[in-house]
């Protein structure tokens, strides 16, 4: 159950391992083996626009086209960020400083992003999980709040967020709207 109210858990998730805590559940969907795509992603994280790392993870997520001076969807916040948006792809890339800080996935119809990120986030994790199935792979967040009809479950030593399609903590059937991934470390 997800409620205000509720110890944090997020101690004990530090103190066990993510393999340990997610045997724990039982949710062999669940577990702590990475992808190669979310392999790929963690690598690309820090990197320059210009970088490898980040060319190979998103061919490995169907986006080709990687040239990011050319790239018609941008926006620049002073001093030094700026996001370049794929709402094809349900995928955003923050850039702080020429480096690649944050990677936002999208739910179609969010923010006019026109398709759901397809491809596995981190721990096994995706677009299609429900705020129950989260809390129940990773424990409670570090870190939670919203307002109106958004609510977020922050996981700082993970380098996860997520905002969910409700009101109250108490809705376990709740969409993921947007995740967010970064280096934990950061």
């Amino acid at each position: 159950r997800m409620s205000p109210e509720a110890p944090s858990t997020s101690a004990i998730a530090d103190e066990r391992s993510i393999d340990t805590l997610l045997e724990s559940i039982g949710d062999e969907s669940l577990d702590a083996e990475e992808d190669s795509v979310v392999i790929a992603l963690r690598s690309a994280l820090g990197a320059c626009a210009n970088d490898a790392r980040l060319s190979r993870w998103l061919n490995l997520i169907g986006i080709n086209d990687v040239d990011f001076s050319s790239a018609s969807d941008r926006k620049r916040f002073e001093p030094n960020t700026e996001y370049i948006n794929y709402r094809q792809h349900g995928l955003s890339l923050c850039f702080e400083a020429g480096v690649l800080d944050t990677v936002h996935f999208y739910h179609s119809g969010v923010d006019g992003y026109q398709k759901t990120f397809s491809s596995p986030l981190p721990l096994k994790l995706s677009m299609s999980h429900k705020g129950v199935d989260i809390v129940r792979a990773l424990g409670e967040p570090t870190s939670k709040g919203g307002a109106g009809r958004m609510i977020w479950l922050s996981y700082d030593h993970l380098g996860l967020k997520f905002d969910l399609a409700s009101a109250t903590f108490d809705e376990p059937d709740s969409s993921i709207t947007c995740a967010a991934v970064w280096n934990a470390g950061d």
